[in-house]
């Protein structure tokens, strides 16, 4: 069996004797692995097995030693510490899971991508399928020839909300895998949504990882977990929310909706993640003219309250960036990132309703503006007499146009560039802010 076209690709980039030792080390576990699915029945078996060898050269995980004993961050590549057994055990439990009557539905292509794989995040490979197995023995017990992955998934997740706590605090400084996560009992909001997939996967439930890098309106970034039932794709927040109770934009009384420009779900074959922002929302595809910028990676962001978030990478084509599956009514600047430094290559712009491109550019006639909120998420947001505040609009850079000291509850600011993209900031307190227009005498934010 040769190395998976893949191997070959990243051990390229290894010099000498180490490639051909790493080379001889992928090929020598390749063989090991298919010699177990060698009969002619276990044609799936092989094509799991050849599925699993061709993400594993993208795996990795910290040295989980040197991590706790000192903090180090030392990546170990899977490959240097999976075998050939470790692989089989994972395949057969996860055909086992395939056989349960809520999993007989999934195609072959869905039991790859989502019963499959040994590892959710990066964390440190652990022989967890049979005691997870054997742990949930009751949800095949209880279940009958009604039970379909969204009622699985259900009790799984009330399971495993009984011991595990989100602790805002937690600063393990990688992701933990399931029997890690049930001695430590504690994590992050996203290495519940990362834990929870074991038991899930282990029973059967066609279940992911997703997440917005950041949110295209506001601070911070969100990430849930989602599963496949009868061809319906149903978010849940695990273990907090259930599927059909857990939201994944946010609306309260006067706030503003929360808007997710792109989403993306952890995928092993890729070993990063893949971009799913057409299966949630309708989407467009944006393309930007590159000017004065002939080398570097192209992105499109998003503000932050502070600064401008990477949440896509595009291609270069022609003279242009194109930006596949965006999402509309959010503001975006297009940026050239080289040398780990990145710069604009346009003005800021949004994609309208019906799918036009709207720039965002200062124009030479000015006029008044009378603001009421630096953003409208509540009212410690609004304007109050006495404080202080600096008026920005977006120039190729963020140009002041400003101090002032509020006298009322609006600011009226003169002589503002029509069609300018605007930035309030209070000097005094806070740190909720975000972008906005001045249009037919009111603030329209972004």
């Amino acid at each position: 069996m040769a190395v998976p076209l893949v191997c070959l690709m990243l051990l390229a980039g290894v010099s000498g004797g180490a490639a051909a030792r790493e080379a001889g080390a992928a090929e020598e576990l390749a063989r090991e692995l298919l010699a177990h699915y060698a009969a002619p029945g276990d044609c799936l078996r092989r094509r799991a097995a050849e599925f699993l060898l061709e993400g594993l050269p993208l795996q990795w995980h910290y040295d989980v030693s040197r991590l706790e004993e000192t903090g180090a961050k030392v990546r170990v590549m899977d490959s240097e510490v999976v075998d050939a057994d470790y692989l089989a055990e994972n395949i057969e439990y996860a055909f086992m899971a395939w056989e349960l009557p809520w999993a007989r539905d999934l195609s072959f292509e869905e039991f790859c991508r989502y019963l499959l794989p040994y590892k959710m995040g990066n964390e440190a490979p652990e022989r967890w399928r049979a005691a997870v197995w054997e742990e949930f023995a009751w949800v095949r017990e209880r279940s009958d020839a009604s039970t379909d992955a969204t009622e699985v998934c259900r009790w799984i997740d009330d399971d495993v909300n009984s011991w595990y706590t989100v602790n805002l605090d937690y600063n393990y400084p990688a992701d933990a895998g399931y029997l890690k996560a049930k001695e430590i009992r504690q994590g992050t909001c996203q290495g519940a949504s990362l834990m929870v997939l074991y038991p899930l996967r282990a029973l059967g439930v066609a279940a992911t990882y997703d997440y917005v890098p950041h949110w295209g309106n506001r601070n911070g970034r969100h990430n849930w977990n989602a599963l496949y039932d009868h061809g319906y794709l149903r978010t849940f927040n695990g273990p907090d929310r259930n599927p059909g109770e857990h939201k994944v934009e946010f609306i309260g009384v006067g706030r503003m909706y929360f808007r997710r420009p792109k989403i993306y779900r952890k995928d092993y074959l890729s070993g990063g993640a893949v971009d799913v922002t057409a299966e949630y929302v309708p989407a467009v595809d944006i393309s930007v003219p590159i000017r004065g910028a002939r080398k570097g990676s192209v992105h499109l962001t998003v503000f932050d309250n502070a600064n401008w978030r990477s949440v896509c990478e595009g291609e270069r084509s022609g003279g242009r960036a194109e930006f596949e599956s965006m999402v509309r009514e959010i503001a975006y600047l297009p940026v050239v990132t080289e040398d780990g430094r990145g710069r604009p290559f346009g003005p800021p712009l949004v994609v309208d309703r019906r799918g036009r491109v709207r720039t965002f550019r200062p124009g030479l006639r000015r006029h008044r503006v009378a603001l009421t909120a630096k953003y409208p998420e509540d009212e410690s947001n609004r304007i109050f007499p006495g404080e202080h505040y600096e008026l920005f609009y977006w120039g190729g850079r963020w140009k002041s146009l400003g101090m002032q000291t509020a006298t009322d509850t609006v600011l009226v600011y003169y002589r503002v560039p029509r069609g300018a993209l605007l930035w309030l900031r209070n000097l005094d307190k806070g740190v909720q802010e975000r972008i906005f227009i001045y249009e037919k005498g009111r603030q329209v934010w972004y």
